[in-house]
């Protein structure tokens, strides 16, 4: 049986087209337009992500994400979000809801469909983009590999949001370089994405006290006026 998506949305046509990208690489889609039929939905144990269809007119997303996290208590699904193209308000109120995506339309079907290879990538192979496989990046205590989205610091697992990761990974292939708030965003989220300098000061702060969390130290070092580094020699400076 092929791995189901759910998609909350308003409007038919978006689903339409989402169903044919998701059947073209071996899914099968459902469409719910409300939350009480999205909660009803979730427990099914072929699904494989939640996809939800944003407008500030349908639903309370904070409220539709917790409810979807506490129904199903301690399975951990995925939640992608799609978002109008220049509505920054509404990018930050999902922003605030910790879902694992976010998506701005018009959307990139080859980047959505890569996104869905990687919460499943055994599912259907030949189905899904080609993937790096065994590849990984290490920098002090820090281990990330490639090929299963995994990061862990001294044998212990690091919780990340996909940008979170993206925005890692791109630190580690330069350590010690100081990349400005254009080219971490060019690196982190899809392309064409409107992005303010303050959505990646927002997530550059999360991770920092990610990785804090587990090494007990900061090693995201700010420049001011320039941007982020990555830099083991932090613990001994001032932010």
């Amino acid at each position: 049986m092929k791995p189901l998506i759910l998609i909350c949305s308003t409007d038919y046509e978006f689903y339409l087209l989402l169903a044919q990208i998701l059947n073209m690489g071996g899914l099968e889609s459902l469409l719910v337009e409300g939350a009480e039929e999205a909660l009803a939905s979730v427990k099914s144990d072929d699904l494989m992500a939640v996809i939800i269809d944003y407008h500030s007119d349908t639903f309370r997303i904070g409220d539709l994400v917790s409810q979807i996290k506490e129904t199903l208590a301690d399975k951990a699904l995925p939640i992608a979000v799609f978002v109008g193209a220049g509505n920054q308000q509404l990018y930050l109120e999902v922003l605030k809801t910790g879902v694992s995506e976010i998506f701005m339309r018009p959307f990139n079907p080859e980047r959505f469909l890569s996104y869905l290879s990687d919460l499943s990538p055994h599912d259907n192979p030949r189905s899904w983009t080609e993937r790096a496989c065994g590849s990984s990046l290490m920098y002090a205590e820090i281990t990330m590999q490639l090929d299963s989205m995994r990061v862990e610091c001294n044998g212990m697992e690091v919780q990340l949001s996909p940008i979170e990761f993206r925005l890692l990974q791109h630190f580690l292939q330069k350590p010690g370089y100081v990349f400005s708030r254009d080219a971490l965003i060019e690196a982190a989220w899809p392309q064409g994405t409107f992005v303010e300098p303050r959505t990646v000061d927002v997530h550059v702060g999360r991770l920092r006290r990610a990785m804090r969390r587990v090494l007990g130290r900061d090693i995201i070092r700010t420049v001011r006026a320039t941007g982020y580094a990555l830099d083991e020699r932090q613990a001994d400076r001032a932010s």
